[in-house]
């Protein structure tokens, strides 16, 4: 069976505000040195399979920079969205394309806005998951992230029996799936030995279009007129977004399949979901302070800095974030940087 990746690079530029935005966002912007979150995620795809067998499923907007980002990738294998429908339409999208190639192909796939420190560990993860579904090949398998700390920004899973062990990595069973909790519950979870929900899957490509047909059988529906029409029809894909419901994968298949397994995976994963997860995630100086680019603190503690052109000084703050975008200066507290996505959405007229 030949390993096909899928990266999601969709996304409104929103919780990165005002640094990111809908024409740039997060996953096009270098956090981590000089390579894109969607560069970085498509070089850890490299090390799992040929370029030729990595797929994007983006905006229509950003497609043609998709492509610019990543030359090796054939221009074919960019998968443009005409409207955002959420994950289940975009993996359901791409499960079709390959089957068309490989029916019987291992489907990863990964969000392209996340960070990865080990990526050895990623693959020897996602290559004992493709060696487990060659003996289990009715498996949906999720990636859960092992937490070091009760967050409230992710959802869990909660994993039970062990059905394979090998090398040091394990596949369990999954019991449920549960969404963001508040503080008091994740610290239970924690506890509980449950697991981030990274986003991350992999299955057969016939397996997850067998699960749309049982769980999601209108949108099946219209996966197969996709599929009968990719090669005869320009418009069929547009068709197919404007009639495809707004749902995740997680909601509409995950959850209510019985086949699904998590493998528990400890490799340096951020989803750099907000300002706030910055200054967990970068290297601090000895007042715990996160900077990037020019700035000076004169007695300041545990604030996020990011400065473009100008020179940020703060004097006598603690635990803010203060951000320079393009077109705004963003500063709010860091426990309330959760919250810059409504005010993203004023400012890029995303909000009705």
């Amino acid at each position: 069976m030949a390993l096909q990746v899928v990266i999601m690079a969709g996304g409104k530029g929103e919780r990165l505000w005002p640094v990111s935005s809908p024409n740039t966002p997060k996953q096009l912007i270098a956090f981590d040195g000089d390579k894109s979150l969607l560069r970085a995620a498509f070089e850890r795809s490299l090390i799992l399979t040929g370029p030729q067998n990595i797929h994007v499923v983006t905006s229509r907007e950003l497609a043609a920079r998709v492509r610019e980002e990543l030359p090796e990738m054939p221009p074919e294998n960019v998968l443009a969205e005409p409207v955002g429908r959420n994950t289940a339409p975009c993996i359901g999208y791409a499960a079709v394309v390959i089957a068309r190639k490989d029916p019987t192909a291992v489907m990863a796939v990964f969000p392209s806005d996340h960070l990865i420190r080990d990526t050895d560990r990623l693959k020897d993860a996602i290559l004992f998951g493709a060696g487990a579904l060659e003996s289990h090949p009715d498996l949906l398998i999720t990636l859960g992230v092992v937490p070091d700390r009760p967050e409230t920004g992710y959802g869990y899973i909660a994993p039970e029996v062990v059905l394979l062990s090998q090398g040091g990595l394990i596949l369990k069973r999954v019991k449920a799936f549960h969404e963001k909790p508040a503080r008091i519950l994740a610290e239970q979870y924690l506890k509980s030995g449950y697991l981030w929900n990274a986003g991350m899957f992999l299955w057969r490509v016939d397996t997850i279009l067998e699960e749309f047909s049982r769980y999601m059988p209108d949108l099946y529906g219209l996966l197969v007129q996709l599929r009968d029409s990719l090669d005869v029809d320009q418009a069929c894909v547009e068709r197919f977004y404007h009639a495809s419901p707004s749902i995740s994968i997680d909601y509409g298949i995950m959850e209510k399949a019985g086949r699904v397994a998590v493998i528990p995976v400890d490799f340096g994963w951020s989803d750099v979901g907000c300002w706030d997860a910055m200054g967990n995630l970068f290297a601090t100086d000895t007042r715990g302070n996160t900077v990037r680019g020019s700035a000076e603190l004169i007695d300041s503690d545990n604030n996020v800095i990011w400065s473009g052109d100008k020179h940020i000084v703060l004097i006598g703050v603690n635990d803010l974030v203060v951000v320079e975008g393009p077109d705004a200066i963003l500063v709010c507290p860091r426990a309330l940087s959760q919250q810059v996505s409504g005010v993203a959405r004023k400012f890029t007229g995303r909000d009705s």
